[in-house]
């Protein structure tokens, strides 16, 4: 072991940057040398066969030489560019009339690996600092973000006005060689798809190179100003996106998706979630970004390599099987996140059984039903039963974004189905003591408690056709343990007659510990639904044992869910 001469760490001989501190090894520094002479050259502006850095020439002539070059490799190869395909040959001798190239020879190979050694671990680098200049021409600003392959960079381009630009950077340091070296395929992947592709939602391509003194990847893109749908979520009220907004996302996504999965050769994105999405300030529109294991797929393969995000990701994705229909569900799924504000990743095997767990209206009563259908369909776990195409889920998010904006959506579930029925229209009364508002068929009132002269029959003509609910509590020897729902508003608590509190669905006789507040819940009917909100109770109120409601924040009921308030377990039930 030999000794880091920036901070004194152990530093094993092998290495060639410091583990600690990041600095590099003096000796290092001659082998580098020594390494890229033997290799032709390794100086910005060479332009020499061998070199790996990019010269003096304009972006536009790099560009075209970095899409020549590897559509020749690939017309050469007759194969798919891929992270599982083994290194390819050499290219021709004439390569040399590209700049800017990454070509996949042994020469560039000895750039990209120290030789003789085989390291276990690769120490981690420092970031850029502000004022660095990359290829002679890109200027760094500050760090604006990062991912699984580095860090991304706000820089000004020099030769164009200082024109901004996002540069993406590719460390070479990773745990093993065998990452390492996928990590290079993956960007040089990414690089080859971004420069072929022109779509208002994919940002612009406009350079890539190598550079020798950092042993880095950089892609010069299109700086996209604004934030992503993460950031967005994090700071919308409720943590919710609204119906409209998000419909209106998920059309330019289902159209990004479908020009990806109808070119040529199909390209299968494979990680679509909220921070892969961003919102250009500038045109108000969504751009797909981070490609990097974005792939091209042929109709018939098989034994894709399965990568994506747990609970953004289908089941199939991870049995090597890739198609539309994977990117499909990855986008029903962003769109449940956003409109519910339920994490995928937080439950990634079940949240979309919707036999076990909430469906979307469960979680959010405002999202309508027709929306409801769109996010099941598309997340089903058979891709045949989804929408088969981004053309499909475009077209049909269309049409249902012109409903939204006229009004003919519904929100509840249809009369007949589940709920038992018509709801009944109580006449509304005064009691004649307190002043407050009860049922015409109210014995007695639920404000002050008084016993009221019965007029008799004023809603007995509705009482068949009325769908009736209850409460029926659990884990009780009692008989008498249900309650019926019959007032448009039902309270539930405990009785104190000094407050002149009498709840409808009185609990006092099953909650002994006195867990359950006086004005814990209330229970009322809109529309078609039964509705369900918390009113501030001490302990709160749970469905289903799993969505804890926020104080007055309604939540519509299903017939069989189960309402935990305190220790006391409640079965709504309809019919």
């Amino acid at each position: 072991m030999t000794t880091c001469c920036e901070c004194g760490a152990s530093v094993a001989p092998d290495e060639n940057f410091c583990g600690s501190c990041g600095a590099r090894r003096p000796n290092d520094d001659t082998s580098l040398v020594s390494r890229s002479g033997s290799a032709g050259s390794g100086s910005a502006g060479s332009g020499s066969a061998g070199s790996g850095s990019v010269g003096n020439e304009s972006s536009a002539d790099n560009a075209a030489g970095i899409v020549s070059h590897y559509s020749n490799k690939l017309a050469e190869d007759g194969s798919t560019w891929m992270e599982d395909q083994p290194k390819t040959a050499p290219p021709p001798a004439d390569s040399n009339r590209h700049t800017g190239e990454i070509a996949e020879s042994a020469e560039f190979s000895s750039k990209t690996s120290r030789a003789g050694s085989v390291p276990d671990k690769r120490p981690k680098p420092k970031a850029l600092a502000g004022g660095k200049v990359l290829n002679s021409r890109y200027e760094i600003v500050r760090r604006i973000g990062g991912g699984g392959m580095g860090a991304v960079y706000l820089a000004k381009d020099r030769n164009l006005g200082e024109a901004a630009r996002a540069v993406k950077e590719m460390i070479e340091s990773h745990i093993d060689d065998a990452q390492h070296e996928k990590a290079i395929a993956d960007f040089k992947r990414e690089s080859l798809l971004l420069t072929e592709l022109e779509h208002p939602s994919i940002p612009t391509v406009y350079d890539y190179f190598y550079d020798d003194a950092s042993e880095r990847f950089y892609l010069v893109m299109k700086f996209i100003p604004g934030s992503d749908l993460s950031s967005r979520l994090r700071n919308a009220p409720g943590g919710r996106i609204d119906e409209l907004t998000m419909t209106e996302w998920g059309i330019q996504v289902a159209d990004v998706l479908h020009y990806l999965h109808t070119r040529p050769q199909a390209i299968i994105y494979r990680d679509l979630k909220p921070a892969n999405l961003m919102i250009d300030s500038n045109s108000n529109r969504i751009m797909l970004i981070d490609f990097g294991i974005a792939r091209w797929v042929n109709k018939k393969e098989k034994g894709v390599t399965a990568v994506g995000t747990m609970g953004y990701a289908p089941p199939e994705l991870f049995s090597g099987q890739a198609d539309a229909r994977v990117d499909i569900y990855s986008l029903g799924a962003t769109m449940f996140h956003l409109l519910t504000g339920s994490d995928p990743q937080d439950n990634p095997l079940l949240i979309f059984d919707f036999t076990k767990n909430p469906r979307p209206r469960q979680i959010n009563p405002a999202l309508s039903s027709e929306m409801e259908r769109l996010l099941i369909r598309t997340v089903e776990y058979k891709p045949e039963h989804r929408f088969q195409t981004g053309a499909e889920l475009r077209d049909a998010l269309a049409s249902h974004l012109e409903k939204l904006r006229s009004g003919q959506v519904s929100y509840g579930l249809p009369a007949g189905m589940e709920m038992g029925g018509e709801t009944l229209r109580v006449a509304i009364v005064f009691c004649g003591f307190c002043g407050g508002r009860i049922a015409a068929d109210d014995v007695f009132c639920a404000h002050c408690g008084s016993r009221q002269p019965q007029a008799g029959g004023s809603s007995a003509a509705l009482a068949r056709s009325r769908a009736t609910a209850k409460l029926v509590v659990s884990g009780t020897t009692e008989l008498d343990a249900s309650f019926l729902l019959q007032k448009d508003s039902n309270l539930v608590g405990r009785t104190d007659p000094l407050s002149n509190i009498f709840p409808e669905v009185d609990l006092s006789r099953f909650d002994p510990q006195t867990k359950v507040s006086r004005r814990h819940a209330r229970i009322w009917r809109e529309g078609e639904a039964f509705m369900l909100e918390d009113l501030g109770s001490v302990n709160g109120t749970v469905i289903n044992d799993i969505i804890r409601l926020e104080p007055r924040q309604p939540r519509a009921l299903d017939s069989g869910d189960r309402i935990r308030l305190g220790e006391t377990t409640l079965h709504f039930l309809v019919g």
